[in-house]
C-alpha cells in the first residue's frame, strides 16, 4: 500500500483532489491509520480513479459520477463515451485552427496594405455546362464540405471518371455569411449521363445547366477556405483598377477536393462575372 503522497505521484493527481474524493465517498483509502490519520491507497485502486477522472472529462458532475460508479458502469460504456467526447474535442480543435488561420491571414493582408500578393487575375469566358447538384439556402461552410465529399463518393460509383467534372460552389447570397450560405453546390457533368442520387440527409440531386458567362475575372486559391478572402480581394482590387464591375454570382471551381483533415490541399479557381464600366462612369461610395 502507499501513503497518500506516494499514491498521488503514481496516479499523477494532487493529494488535495484525493482527499476531496475521499470526503465525497468517490475514492476512499484502503486503510486509515487510527493513530496518525495517514491515508493508505492501493495500486489496485488506479482503474477506479481513472474511471472517475475519465467521467469528469466527459463533463459529468461529481454527483453523477458517484451514481455511475455505484452502478458499476462498464469499461466499454466509458470507452464509448470517451470516444464520442474525443470526436467533439477534435471538431472544436479544427474549428479553432480555422479561426487561427483566418485571423493570421487577415493580419497578413493588413501588413501588405492592399497589395495583390502573388495572385494573378485572368479574364476568361465560361460556356454553359451540365451541372448535377442542389440549392442550399442556409448552409455552413463545413456542411458544404461534407456534402461535396458525399456527392463525390456517391457520384463516382455511378458515373465514369471522365464524365464527372469539377466540383462547383456558386455563391447566390447577396452578402457573405459563413453561417448561412445561399449556394448551389454540385459537380459538372461532362456527358449526357442521367443520374439519380439522394444524399444521406434525404436531399435529391437534380441535373440542370449552369449558364454561360461572357466574361469572368478569375484567380487560383490554394489551401484552406478560410484564407480565400485574399483571392476575392485580389479580384476586387484588379476590377477596380481596370474599370470593371461585378456582374453575377461568384463561382468556386475545385480542381482538387480535399478530404477531411487535408483541407490545406484544396485547389480552387475563383471566378467572378464582370463587365466593363461605361466610359465616364464615376463610382460613389455609400453607407449601404
Amino acid at each position: 500500500m502507499f501513503r497518500i503522497g506516494e499514491f498521488s505521484k503514481i496516479a499523477q493527481v494532487s493529494g488535495r483532489l484525493l482527499r476531496y474524493y475521499d470526503e465525497l465517498g468517490l475514492l476512499k483509502p484502503v486503510r486509515i491509520d487510527r493513530e496518525t490519520g495517514y491515508r493508505f491507497y492501493s495500486a489496485q485502486q488506479l482503474p477506479q480513479l481513472n474511471r472517475i477522472l475519465a467521467l469528469k472529462e466527459l463533463g459529468l458532475t461529481l454527483d453523477q459520477i458517484a451514481r455511475l460508479v455505484e452502478g458499476s458502469i462498464s469499461t466499454d460504456e466509458i470507452r464509448g463515451m470517451l470516444i464520442m467526447k474525443k470526436a467533439q474535442i477534435e471538431q472544436t480543435v479544427r474549428e479553432e485552427l480555422m479561426r487561427f488561420r483566418y485571423i493570421e491571414s487577415r493580419i497578413e493582408q493588413i501588413d501588405r496594405d492592399g497589395t495583390l500578393r502573388d495572385y494573378e487575375v485572368v479574364l476568361k469566358s465560361a460556356p454553359a455546362q451540365r451541372f448535377i447538384g442542389l440549392r442550399e439556402t442556409s448552409i455552413t461552410l463545413p456542411a458544404c464540405r461534407a456534402s461535396a465529399l458525399e456527392m463525390n463518393r456517391l457520384l463516382s460509383a455511378q458515373v465514369s471518371t471522365k464524365a464527372l467534372g469539377n466540383f462547383v460552389f456558386v455563391l447566390q447570397s447577396e452578402m457573405w455569411d459563413v453561417d448561412t450560405f445561399d449556394v448551389d453546390i454540385g459537380f459538372i457533368l461532362n456527358s449526357d449521363a442521367h443520374v439519380a442520387l439522394t444524399l444521406s440527409n434525404g436531399e435529391s440531386l437534380s441535373i440542370r445547366e449552369l449558364p454561360a458567362v461572357e466574361l469572368m475575372a478569375t484567380t487560383m486559391r490554394m489551401g484552406w477556405a478560410e484564407l480565400g478572402h485574399g483571392s476575392y480581394a485580389a479580384i476586387g482590387l484588379w476590377a477596380e483598377a481596370n474599370g470593371y464591375r461585378f456582374a453575377g454570382a461568384p463561382r468556386e471551381v475545385f480542381h482538387l477536393i480535399p478530404s477531411t483533415g487535408h483541407e490545406d490541399e484544396a485547389i480552387a479557381e475563383i471566378q467572378i462575372p464582370v463587365e466593363r464600366l461605361p466610359l465616364n462612369t464615376s463610382l460613389t461610395l455609400s453607407s449601404g
